[in-house]
Formats: C-alpha cells, sequence, structure tokens
C-alpha cells in the first residue's frame, strides 16, 4: 500500500507539472500572438525620401528649407517624414491634418520643439514661448495675457505708444528727401514702443542710450544665430560639443542682454521703494515689469515666478513684439510700393477717416478696412514665421492615418497652406480685395480657420497677437498717412525673402519720403 500511495503521489506530481508547462505555454503564446497583432496594428510612418537616420537629408537644412518642403510635398502629399541628421521630422501641410494636431491633440502635441540656441537665451526654456506644456507655462501665459495684454490695459497704455509714433514722425520729416531703411524706422519704433510699454521709459540717459544701442545691435545678432541651422539639433549626441559655436555666441549674447535688463530692473526696484518709502505709489500707469516686480517680491517668488523667469518673459515679449512687426512693416511697404494701385488705395482711405489735417490716432485703426485687409493678405504671402515654431508630442500618436512616433520634429507648414490654389484663388497675387469679399472676409488671427493662421492655432497660438496687430497697424497707418513713399532713382523692388526664424525680406526696403499732410504744425 506504501508502494501504491508513492506512486499515485509520482503521478498527481508529473500531472499537475504538465497542466502548469501547458497553462505556461498557452499564455506566452498568447503574449505573442498579441504583440504580433499591435505590431501589425501600428500605421506605418508618412511617406518621404529615403534617408538613413544617421546620415539623414543634410541638404534640407539652410535657407532654402521651405522650397525643399515644397518640392516634397509635391511628391508626397500634406503629410511626409525626413530626417534631418537622425531627428525624425514630419512636415504637415493640409488644415485638415493642422485641425488633427492643434484641435483633436492639442494636448500631445502641445510642447515645443526648442533648438539648443533657444534652450540657451530662454535659460533652458523656461519662458512663455518654449516652456513645457504645464501648470508654470499656464501661469506665465495667463499672467502676460491679464496683466498686460487686458483692453483695459492696452487703452491705458496708448499714449505711450503715441509718444512714439510721434517721434518717429519728427525724425522721418527731419530725413525729408533722403533715402530711410524702412526696416531700420519700424524696427526703432516698435522697440521703443515695446519698452515704454514693458517699463515705463525707453533706455535714457548716457548709460542708458549706451546700453539701448548695445540691446538693438544685440537683438539684431541674436536673430541671426537663431535662424542659423545647427549640426547639434539633429545630431543630439554631438549636443555638448557644440561644433559651430552657435550655442556659445547665443549664451555670450544672452549675458548682454542679461546685463541690459539687470539694469532696467534694478532701476525700477529702487524706483518702487523710493516711493514706497515715502508713502505713496509710483506715478502713472502700472507698466508690466512693475506687474512682474510685485509679483516677484511676494515671498520673494515663492511658487509663482523666479527671477530668471522674469528676464525671459521680458525678452519674450521684446523679441516676439518687435522683431515681427519689423519685419512686417518692411513687406507690407514693400508690396504696397510695388503696387502703386493698392498705396493709393490705402491713402484714400486714410484721407477720408483721418483727414489732412490730423495725425492717425488709434480710435481711427478699427474703420481702416482696406489697409486692414492689406495687412492680412500680406501675412498671407509673408506668414512671420513660417513652419511655426515647432512641436513635439509627448506620446506617440496616429495623424492622418500615420505613426508619428513621441518626440518627433512636427513642423506646420503654414507658409504652404496659405499659398495653396486648393484654398485660395490667384495664391500668388497680391489681392488684398479678397479680404473684403464674403469668402475671405471673416478670416482673422485667431486660428479657427485652418487655412489661415499666420499667427499659429491651439493653445500655443501667440499670445501677443492683440498687441501686435495694434503696433503693426498703427505704425502703417502713420506713416503712410504721413508721407509719400517713393522709391530712389533707379532702383526696383525685391519681394524675394530669406528664411530663418523669421521670414524676412532678402533685400532692404530702401524708399524716400516726402510730406503728405496739409499743415507744417503736424510735424513738429
Amino acid at each position: 500500500m506504501g508502494w501504491w500511495r508513492s506512486y499515485a503521489g509520482d503521478e498527481r506530481f508529473s500531472s499537475s507539472t504538465l497542466t502548469v508547462s501547458i497553462g505556461i505555454f498557452a499564455v506566452l503564446w498568447l503574449l505573442w500572438v498579441i504583440k504580433k497583432q499591435r505590431k501589425a496594428a501600428v500605421p506605418p510612418l508618412p511617406p518621404g525620401p529615403r534617408g538613413l537616420p544617421i546620415v539623414g537629408y543634410l541638404p534640407f537644412i539652410g535657407t532654402e528649407l521651405h522650397t525643399k518642403f515644397e518640392q516634397l510635398g509635391g511628391i508626397y502629399g500634406p503629410i511626409y517624414k525626413i530626417w534631418l541628421g537622425n531627428k525624425l521630422c514630419i512636415v504637415i501641410s493640409s488644415p485638415s491634418l493642422v485641425k488633427e494636431v492643434v484641435r483633436d491633440q492639442d494636448a500631445i502635441f502641445a510642447n515645443r520643439d526648442a533648438t539648443k540656441a533657444a534652450l540657451a537665451i530662454t535659460s533652458g526654456g523656461v519662458d512663455i514661448v518654449f516652456s513645457p506644456n504645464g501648470p508654470n507655462w499656464r501661469m506665465l501665459r495667463k499672467m502676460f495675457v491679464r496683466e498686460m495684454l487686458s483692453p483695459a490695459n492696452l487703452d491705458s497704455t496708448f499714449a505711450l505708444r503715441r509718444e512714439e509714433v510721434r517721434n518717429t514722425i519728427i525724425n522721418v520729416y527731419e530725413k525729408i528727401g533722403a533715402p530711410i531703411d524702412l526696416g531700420e524706422l519700424a524696427f526703432m519704433t516698435s522697440m521703443n514702443a515695446i519698452m515704454k510699454l514693458l517699463w515705463g521709459s525707453t533706455l535714457q540717459g548716457e548709460e542708458g542710450a549706451k546700453l539701448g544701442d548695445e540691446f538693438r545691435h544685440m537683438f539684431s545678432d541674436l536673430m541671426l544665430l537663431l535662424g542659423k541651422p545647427n549640426v547639434s539639433d539633429i545630431f543630439p549626441t554631438l549636443a555638448s560639443f557644440d561644433l559651430q559655436g552657435i550655442v556659445r555666441e547665443v549664451k555670450v549674447i544672452s549675458q548682454s542682454i542679461e546685463r541690459v535688463l539687470d539694469y532696467v530692473i534694478d532701476k525700477q526696484i529702487k524706483s518702487l521703494a523710493k516711493a514706497k518709502e515715502e508713502g505713496k505709489p509710483k506715478a502713472g500707469q502700472k507698466d508690466f515689469l512693475q506687474v512682474l516686480l510685485e509679483i516677484w517680491e511676494k515671498d520673494n517668488g515663492a511658487n509663482l515666478i523666479s527671477m530668471t523667469q522674469l528676464k525671459v518673459v521680458l525678452l519674450d515679449i521684446v523679441v516676439a513684439a518687435s522683431d515681427t512687426t519689423t519685419t512686417m512693416s518692411e513687406w507690407v511697404m514693400a508690396r504696397l510700393m510695388k503696387h502703386s494701385e493698392t498705396m493709393r488705395k490705402v491713402q484714400e482711405e486714410l484721407t477720408e477717416i483721418v483727414g489732412m489735417d490730423n495725425l492717425v490716432e488709434e480710435s481711427h485703426l478699427p474703420k481702416l478696412h482696406y489697409l486692414d485687409a492689406v495687412i492680412k493678405e500680406t501675412l498671407r504671402l509673408h506668414p512671420p514665421i513660417p513652419f511655426l515654431i515647432p512641436r513635439t508630442p509627448s506620446e506617440s500618436s496616429i495623424i492622418g492615418g500615420y505613426h508619428v512616433p513621441k518626440g518627433s520634429r512636427i513642423f506646420v507648414n503654414v507658409w504652404a497652406i496659405q499659398r495653396n490654389p486648393k484654398y485660395w484663388d490667384n495664391p500668388l497675387e497680391f489681392k488684398p480685395e479678397r479680404f473684403l469679399n464674403d469668402g475671405y472676409g471673416r478670416f482673422d488671427y485667431s486660428g479657427n480657420n485652418f487655412k489661415y493662421f499666420p499667427f499659429g492655432s491651439g493653445r500655443r497660438i501667440c499670445a501677443g497677437i492683440t498687441l501686435g496687430d495694434k503696433t503693426l497697424k498703427y505704425i502703417l497707418a502713420s506713416i503712410l498717412h504721413s508721407f509719400e513713399w517713393k522709391l530712389p532713382q533707379g532702383s526696383e523692388i525685391d519681394v524675394s525673402d530669406t528664411f530663418g526664424i523669421i521670414t524676412k525680406k532678402k533685400n532692404p526696403t530702401i524708399a524716400i519720403p516726402t510730406p503728405r499732410l496739409s499743415k507744417f504744425e503736424l510735424y513738429t
């Protein structure tokens, strides 16, 4: 009997072992089948030119990137991939696909794919433009929009913008008959207007004037560097070497810009401290820097905003507002001088709305419908950032039926969409009237129409649209109403562009002003 119990126990043991083995095998087989099915279910990457991730398509880096993208779009369609170095880039150029990115899956695609140079100038991306989507970014954007761009604040700071535009009119009048660089004119006007808005004054005094000149030159050099292709961005393994020295140069400029901002901030802190000691608030409308400093001083900025963030937010505003206004002012003036009939219509509208014995006021701007159409048409043909600021998905996704991996760089080609004959009649023709008819008249800068969104769309749309639109329109209306503009003898308008971080004119726009208004007193 003992022998039988031993045999039976062994048999039960063998049977149990066999059952467990079969169970494990079945589970492993099932997992293998599921994995295979899932792998088979993952859609393919978008089509595109062949290129090894290690070598990539380096010819597509440079100022003619938009031309290469246009060629590839004609071959592969509205969504395609290219390798820039070992960086997978996906280019999107149709309204329906843009909608999938900026609306249907906006939360997934809300992070920026910042370059090494951009991270260097923004202290690692702690600003509004490059900060990752999250509580910190939402706080910064909300603070900027609420404190600086509210209708009440914009209205209350009109006098600051007005003063700088009037100074520009006086300066131009003193150079009557002499050639003027319109890009430089717009830059000086917008830069001074923005500085007034940010910290209540331009950089005044001997030291302030010197710092102001340095700031303008540094700013110009910075924009050139930010637009340069950087090997470190497409070969991340080489990032620490900074082979081209771009990041090093940006850091040098960053330190100099910080010196200017330190001067301005220190001056503001002393002014606020003096007002507090005297028991009376600082006179006049609060500027944006004062608001930021008050927030920073609460518990020394704990859980709100650091001094580093404060500085890069100021830089964001200066860069975005002044460079976009400068670039678009030059483009609008170039287009108007190339199309004399359009120029005549703009000035006739100004004569009717403003009058020849008055200067332009901001209250006139909503009535200048034709000028508004001219600006919109210029933005259609020359969007400030042709591919917008690149995004990167926080998780793998599907766009247009194609697999878009986490971490890839997403280019939204607004330049191509706004020139596509599928969506625009005679798209390469400069025709402002299109924005006055029923078909296109409802287009605005809100980003809700994916055929026209020069300032982006979704939660990462440009935060300063309202300020930029006001400043641009006010500067243009003022110089167009106050002066006639003619090309120097023997010169022609060139509307070719060069692509960096901003779509700029390849050659500067030079014009000669003559007085247009009826009263001499308006120029003094």
